[in-house]
């Protein structure tokens, strides 16, 4: 039934979830009656107003439930980078300001980095994620890493590094990019100060969604830097609203909005909600990795203390990843190559079936 409900599947063995995940026939739906309505009837009065707004304060909700957080504690963006560069770019920075990372994120953080790097003298440190926690000092003033690697799929120990950090004065920016959807998240035991997500991957929302989670105690510390009268108290400058809504970035298209809080609401809809769903893809997960690892040859990174729907694994003799990927999907395997390291990357969720993982076996062994 689920499969059913998620067209793209068909045909295909999708195990690329990291990158988009495949959107559900109930998000299309509602994004389908958004459009309708956009069209047929007028976009302008009090009527329209308040229905865009409650779709966004549905859309907050919604991913605020993921997280484990009110809608309060939740601003809409449009993907994981442009959460990360909000509370990057909102934040009061100095020259020499040390700012912590691993050298395996992605460039949605490693960017933003750069720029504070480069426009206010940060001194941005890169360390191997088993050096992060020793390499944490009172000269740290931000700790900016993933909860799940994109690289390998590796699940980092937050509350560890949120402790060690805050001991040490910090902050901690969790990019929750690969976690949100495939694991349980609770930002607030997180630790975290500030979590972002997206709506396009484990969430199987529609390209151009997600959300930030500000912690409470953080929200008077940082600028809206794209202050505009959705972040406004009645639309009175000077008056921002209350809590992470501050943040929103600005208009957000309504076809996506509710694309976004109907993807969430499917899975919540479905037997045993969200928790039997990241139940599932673990257990799927933890197949795929024992099917793959009898496959001569491959070899499959570690993900740490909280396996995920995230594995990473090299093949003796296939130096070309993005040769062998486009080989894979010659073949109706789609995942994907890491640039600039040896790893090729599967994504297993809840609907991944073991034929898909046959497939993929297959495909390797040949």
């Amino acid at each position: 039934m689920i499969r059913d409900q998620l067209p793209a599947l068909s045909g295909v063995a999708y195990l690329n979830t990291g990158t988009n995940g495949p959107l559900p026939r109930a998000a299309a739906d509602a994004m389908r009656e958004e459009l309708r309505l956009s069209l047929e009837q007028p976009r302008i009065g009090r009527a329209s107003f308040e229905r865009l707004i409650a779709q966004r304060e549905a859309a907050r909700a919604a991913a605020g439930r993921v997280v484990g957080a009110p809608a309060q504690e939740i601003a809409l963006t449009r993907s994981t980078s442009e959460g990360v560069g909000l509370v990057m770019s909102g934040l009061d920075w100095q020259p020499g300001d040390e700012i912590l990372t691993t050298t395996e994120e992605h460039q949605g953080v490693r960017g933003p980095l750069d720029v504070l790097r480069r426009r206010h003298g940060a001194d941005v440190r890169e360390v191997a994620a088993d050096d992060l926690l020793a390499a944490i000092s009172k000269r740290t003033r931000m700790v900016a890493v993933s909860h799940v690697l994109w690289t390998t799929g590796r699940t980092l120990d937050l509350p560890a590094i949120a402790e060690r950090a805050h001991a040490a004065g910090a902050q901690l920016l969790a990019d929750g990019a690969q976690s949100a959807g495939n694991i349980a998240v609770d930002a607030h035991a997180s630790g975290a100060d500030y979590y972002t997500l997206s709506g396009q991957k484990w969430l199987l929302g529609p390209q151009g969604s997600g959300a930030l989670w500000v912690s409470p105690a953080r929200t008077e510390q940082m600028w809206p830097v794209l202050a505009n009268y959705l972040g406004l108290e009645r639309g009175e400058v000077g008056r921002f609203k209350e809590g992470a809504p501050r943040f929103d970035p600005g208009s957000i298209d309504p076809v996506t909005v509710v694309g976004f809080t109907a993807a969430i609401e499917w899975i919540e809809g479905l037997d045993g909600g969200r928790a039997a769903w990241v139940a599932r893809t673990a257990e799927n997960a933890a197949a795929a990795r024992e099917r793959l690892a009898s496959v001569p040859g491959v070899h499959v990174a570690p993900t740490g203390g909280q396996p995920n729907g995230l594995l990473a694994f090299t093949l003796e003799g296939a130096d070309d990843t993005e040769a062998l990927t486009a080989r894979l999907a010659e073949a109706g395997v789609l995942v994907r190559f890491i640039p600039g390291t040896p790893w090729m990357r599967v994504s297993v969720g809840a609907f991944t079936s073991a034929d898909d993982i046959e497939r993929l076996a297959a495909g390797l062994a040949a």
